[in-house]
């Protein structure tokens, strides 16, 4: 099973802010803390990861808002909650379904979208970075597997890496992560991690307010699904 989730990175002095505040001022008052690990593909369930200047809020509906058109004005409020970072880093995973998408606002500017939904491109907007342009530049070959089907690899030219064309969004969004956010299998750069999901008020139970501890899991703090 794949990677299967989306989030939205700010790259910021994380000291400046606490992820319960974080919750009640973006997301709601009404979502508590817990211990289970939740999947945040519900619009209800979400997971924050704080790292000494990243903060990442993972769950599809949230993420779903910084792809819908080319500019800001619908997330205009997340850019001020955080003073207008230096970058704000929406990203898509979905290895099932060969979705792989970023939205990349540098300083308060929609400089680069991009989505590709079952490995087709539905959004190709902005100035290309520099990542997307040493793959535009690769070299490109083809090859006949016969009744009429073809496959075609791109080299990138400047690592010698090569891959197939239909891949070539997750490696790209892959090698954006690692160099924008420094997103790696490395858990001793998590500050702090929680998962929050919507209280549910009832007369026989409490939710308990509860943190997710970094030991509490294996997979990587980033491929929160996998």
């Amino acid at each position: 099973m794949g990677a299967s989730g989306g989030g939205v990175s700010v790259k910021i002095d994380s000291s400046k802010y606490e992820l319960k505040q974080i919750v009640n001022d973006l997301i709601g008052s009404d979502f508590v803390q817990t211990d289970n690990y939740e999947d945040t593909r519900y619009p209800d369930k979400y997971f924050i990861v704080k790292t000494q200047d990243v903060i990442t809020i993972y769950n599809s509906q949230f993420v779903e808002q910084f792809f819908k058109h080319q500019d800001i004005s619908e997330i205009q409020n997340i850019i001020d909650y955080f003073q207008t970072p230096e970058l704000i880093f929406a990203h898509e995973r979905y290895d099932s379904g060969g979705t792989y998408s970023y939205s990349l606002i540098y300083n308060g500017k929609l400089k680069r979208q991009f989505r590709s939904l079952s490995y087709e491109t539905t959004i190709d907007f902005g100035a290309l970075e520099e990542v997307e342009i040493d793959w535009k530049n690769g070299e490109i070959k083809k090859f006949d597997l016969g009744d009429g089907e073809f496959e075609t690899t791109i080299k990138n030219l400047n690592t010698g890496f090569e891959c197939d064309e239909a891949n070539l969004p997750q490696v790209i969004l892959d090698q954006l992560q690692f160099d924008k956010l420094g997103f790696d299998d490395d858990d001793t750069k998590i500050i702090e991690r929680a998962f929050f999901v919507k209280q549910v008020v009832s007369v026989n139970q409490t939710i308990e307010n509860n943190q997710v501890t970094k030991d509490e899991t294996k997979k990587s703090w980033w491929q929160i699904w996998k």
